[in-house]
C-alpha cells in the first residue's frame, strides 16, 4: 500500500515537472527588432542594492543593466533617505545609475527620486514627505500599494507622482506555495517564463489609479522591487532571481527632450523631469520589446500633447503607433471606464477621434499566446479639456494662545546633548521663544538622543482642531510637535513633524494628522492632555546637528 502511494506521488511529481518544463521551454518572447528611437530611454525602476536589503553592489547592478542594453536604472534603497543610495548617481558601464530611496512612512512605502539630500531625516508623514520631494522637482511613487505585509494605508494623500501598478516582487509573493514549490524549478528551466508567470492582471491597482485621476494627475509605473534574492522567511532565502533576469521582465520607456548629458546629475535630471511630466510608459518586456510604440493626442490646431499632458479641448485625435509584426488588442479607457476596444489589430497606426473631455489612457496586450490577458504596454493618461479648480489654502489663526509671557517651556534632553531657551521681549503678550540645541549621541550602542522644549500641564484641547504657530530657523531642519495624554503605563503619545525654514512661516497641524507614537489608545483623548513638546531627535536629525529655532504665537485653532 505504501509502495503504491509513493509511486503515485512520484507519478504526480513527474507530470508536474513535465508540464513545468513544457510551459517553460515553449515560452518565447515575441520578436521586435525595431531600433529604439533616440528620444526614448529604456530602463528599470525600483531595485535594492547592498546599501540596504539587496544582495549586490552597484557595479554588479550596472553590469547587469548593460548586458540588457538598458539606458538607466533607478536605485531605491531603504531609508529616509538612504544616504549612500541617494548619492550614488553616476555613469557606470555606460548605464546611468540614478540614486534614490524608498521611504518607510507611517502609511507604507514611498519611492522617491530627484530630491536634494537634506541635512535632516525626511518625515514619516506621507503628505509631508511628498511635499518635500515636490519642492525639489522630484518624483514620488506609492510602492506595492496592496502588498500583504506592507500595504499603503493613507488614501487621502495628494500630489504624489504616481502609483506602482505592477510590482514584480509583490506579484511573486502573492502565492507563497507557488514561490516555494514551483517557481525555483520553473526558474531553472526558463527564468523569463518563471518570472512572467507570476504576473496577473492588476485590476485593483488599476481601479485605485483611475479613481485618483478623477481629481488630479497621477501616473502608473511598473516596478521590479528587485533584491536579487527571494526571501521566504527570516532564515530562508533563495539567491535568485538575479538582477539580470528581472531586468528582462518589466521595463520603463521614458521620452526625453534631448540626448542624455555626460554629467550624471544632469542626465538623471532629464529622466526625472520626463517622469514628473508623465511622459513615459511601462512594458512587460519579457513578452516583447515595446520599441516604436507611441501614444499622444493631436489637437485640432496640430499641437501634439504627450502622455501626462493637458490638451486644451476635444475635437482632436488620440494617436497610437504600433509598429509590431504581431497582432494586438487595444483597450482605451476614459475616466476609468471602457471607451473603445480594438481586437486583433494589425494596423501600424491608429487615430481615434476624441470629442468629449476626460482622462484617456491605453493598455495594449498581445492578441494571443502567453500574456494575452496582461497589459503588455501601459501608457500614461492624457488629460483632455479637463477643468482645473485648484484648492484655495485655508487661512488659520489662533483661537487660544498657549505660550504667553514668562518662562513657559522647560528643557528636556539626553545627558550629552545641549539646549538653551531665550525669550525675546518677555513682557509682551506674544514673545519670541528662541531654542538653541546641539544633539549628541550617548554611545554607539544607545541610539536615542534628543532635546525638547517641554510643557507639562493638564490641558483640555477638546474644543479645538489643532495646533497653530509661527516659526523660523537658523537653517532648514525638521522638528516634532508631540502631545501626550494619560499617565504612567496608560500614557499615549502622538506626534507630527514640521519643516522649519529660514523665514517666518505659519504652520497649522490638525490633531487628526498626528500619528500615535506609543501607548494603548489608538485615538487621543483631547480632554486630558498631560504635556506637549517641540522636539528634535534621532528620528528627524543626526548626532552632531546644531541649530536654533524661533517660535511665536503658539496656540490652538
Amino acid at each position: 500500500m505504501l509502495k503504491k502511494f509513493f509511486k503515485a506521488i512520484l507519478a504526480i511529481l513527474a507530470i508536474a515537472i513535465a508540464v513545468t518544463a513544457y510551459n517553460s521551454f515553449s515560452f518565447q518572447k515575441r520578436l521586435n527588432n525595431r531600433a529604439l528611437p533616440s528620444y526614448y530611454k529604456k530602463g528599470v525602476y525600483h531595485l535594492h542594492s547592498n546599501f540596504s536589503d539587496g544582495s549586490g553592489g552597484i557595479e554588479e547592478i550596472c553590469r547587469a543593466a548593460q548586458s540588457q542594453n538598458l539606458d538607466f536604472v533607478i536605485l531605491t534603497d531603504h531609508g529616509r533617505p538612504n544616504l549612500q543610495a541617494a548619492a550614488a548617481t553616476a555613469w557606470i558601464h555606460d548605464t546611468l545609475l540614478i540614486g534614490a530611496s524608498e521611504f518607510s512612512l507611517n502609511s507604507g512605502h514611498l519611492a522617491a527620486a530627484g530630491f536634494r539630500i537634506p541635512g535632516y531625516i525626511f518625515p514619516p508623514e506621507p503628505q509631508e514627505a511628498i511635499a518635500e520631494v515636490n519642492r525639489d522637482q522630484g518624483v514620488t511613487f506609492i510602492s506595492h500599494p496592496l502588498d500583504r505585509k506592507i500595504p499603503w494605508t493613507d488614501w487621502q494623500v495628494r500630489g504624489f507622482t504616481g502609483i506602482e501598478i505592477l510590482s514584480l516582487y509583490q506579484q511573486a509573493m502573492k502565492n507563497i506555495f507557488f514561490s516555494v514549490a514551483v517557481f525555483p524549478l520553473q526558474y531553472l528551466f526558463n527564468p523569463d517564463s518563471a518570472l512572467t508567470s507570476v504576473i496577473t492582471y492588476p485590476e485593483k491597482e488599476m481601479r485605485i489609479w483611475d479613481r485618483f485621476n478623477q481629481k488630479g494627475k497621477y501616473y502608473g509605473i511598473y516596478a521590479l522591487d528587485s533584491h536579487a534574492k527571494l526571501q521566504i522567511s527570516k532564515k530562508f532565502r533563495f539567491r535568485f532571481p538575479s538582477y539580470e533576469s528581472t531586468f528582462r521582465i518589466l521595463n520603463v520607456y521614458v521620452k526625453v527632450q534631448r540626448e542624455l548629458e555626460k554629467d550624471p546629475q544632469s542626465a538623471a535630471a532629464s529622466i526625472i523631469a520626463a517622469m514628473r511630466r508623465g511622459n513615459f510608459f511601462s512594458a512587460i518586456e519579457s513578452l516583447a520589446a515595446a520599441n516604436g510604440f507611441e501614444n499622444y493626442y493631436l489637437e485640432k490646431d496640430g499641437r501634439q500633447v504627450e502622455m501626462g499632458g493637458n490638451a486644451e479641448a476635444g475635437g482632436g485625435v488620440l494617436v497610437l503607433k504600433l509598429p509590431f509584426n504581431f497582432s494586438t488588442d487595444i483597450l482605451i479607457k476614459k475616466d476609468g471606464g471602457k471607451f473603445k476596444t480594438i481586437r486583433d489589430n494589425n494596423r501600424q497606426e491608429i487615430a481615434i477621434p476624441i470629442n468629449r473631455p476626460g482622462v484617456y489612457r491605453c493598455e495594449i496586450s498581445p492578441h494571443s499566446g502567453p500574456g494575452s490577458d496582461l497589459p503588455w504596454i501601459l501608457a500614461n493618461p492624457i488629460f483632455i479639456a479637463r477643468s482645473r479648480n485648484p484648492d484655495k489654502p485655508e487661512t488659520i489663526t489662533p483661537r487660544r494662545i498657549l505660550a504667553g509671557p514668562g518662562e513657559y517651556f522647560q528643557i528636556e534632553k539626553n545627558s550629552l546633548s545641549q539646549a538653551a531657551i531665550q525669550v525675546d521681549d518677555p513682557g509682551s503678550r506674544l514673545p519670541v521663544i528662541r531654542f538653541t540645541y546641539v544633539l549628541r549621541q550617548e554611545s554607539p550602542a544607545i541610539k536615542d538622543f534628543w532635546t525638547a522644549m517641554a510643557r507639562r500641564e493638564n490641558l483640555d484641547f477638546s474644543n479645538y482642531r489643532g495646533f497653530v504657530f509661527e516659526t523660523r530657523g537658523s537653517r532648514p531642519m525638521r522638528f516634532w510637535l508631540q502631545f501626550r495624554n494619560g499617565e504612567d503605563r496608560l500614557e499615549s503619545a502622538f506626534q507630527h513633524s514640521f519643516l522649519v525654514g529660514e523665514n517666518w512661516q505659519r504652520i497649522a497641524i490638525p490633531f487628526a494628522r498626528f500619528h500615535r507614537l506609543y501607548g494603548p489608545d489608538a485615538t487621543a483623548d483631547l480632554k486630558k492632555i498631560s504635556a506637549f513638546f517641540f522636539t528634535i531627535d534621532n528620528g528627524n536629525s543626526y548626532s552632531g546637528s546644531r541649530g536654533e529655532i524661533s517660535l511665536r504665537s503658539i496656540g490652538l485653532y
